[in-house]
């Protein structure tokens, strides 16, 4: 006669039960967000290699498709599938009993770089911190963070110059003017 499982050997057979499926649940989990992230982002999530990488700088500072194949080269599956079509510039035909063509483009000036930003600076107040720097002459709030009981006005005019910021409370009101002196912000502070 057998006798039915009892006291430790149960306790672990349930325990072990629980294991398994536990196991069990991750490893179908885990081909669930394999198979959607595979959907999701294609088969493109594969790393480039060093010759791959270069081409492609090469491209994008030449202006070209960086995913069009070059000789001795061939372009990635998922890269030529998704690649626009190369479109060509349409001909130009010269003026009659003219040489060239009768309109010439001016070179292409890269676009002026934007100042750079100064250091930046903590202002604090009665109403809140504000963080500021300036870049060029005109100021800007890079962060404004109200302190208890008070809320932040924000001011539409900000630029040309001058930044505003308002920390407001039911029994104060703290205005600080930022301006740029130097390259350097510059700023007033105003209690009302």
């Amino acid at each position: 006669m057998r006798l039915p499982l009892a006291g430790p050997t149960r306790v672990s057979m349930v325990g072990l039960g629980w294991v398994a499926a536990a196991v069990v649940a991750g490893l179908i989990g885990i081909t669930a967000i394999g198979a959607v992230g595979d959907g999701i982002v294609g088969f493109s999530t594969a790393p480039l290699s060093a010759q791959e990488v270069d081409r492609q700088l090469a491209a994008s500072e030449a202006g070209t498709d960086p995913n069009a194949p070059t000789p001795g080269t061939s372009g990635s599956p998922s890269a030529s599938a998704t690649a626009p079509p190369a479109t060509t510039p349409p001909a130009v035909t010269p003026p009659p009993g003219g040489d060239s063509p009768a309109t010439t483009q001016p070179p292409v000036q890269p676009p002026p770089e934007p100042p750079t930003a100064s250091e930046t600076r903590l202002i604090s107040t009665d109403g809140g911190d504000i963080l500021t720097q300036c870049r060029g002459a005109s100021p800007q709030v890079v962060s404004a963070t109200p302190a208890q009981g008070f809320q932040r006005e924000t001011d539409p005019d900000e630029g040309d110059g001058e930044a505003r910021v308002d920390f407001e409370s039911e029994r104060l009101r703290v205005r600080v003017e930022i301006t740029c002196s130097n390259g350097q912000p510059d700023w007033t502070v105003e209690t009302d």
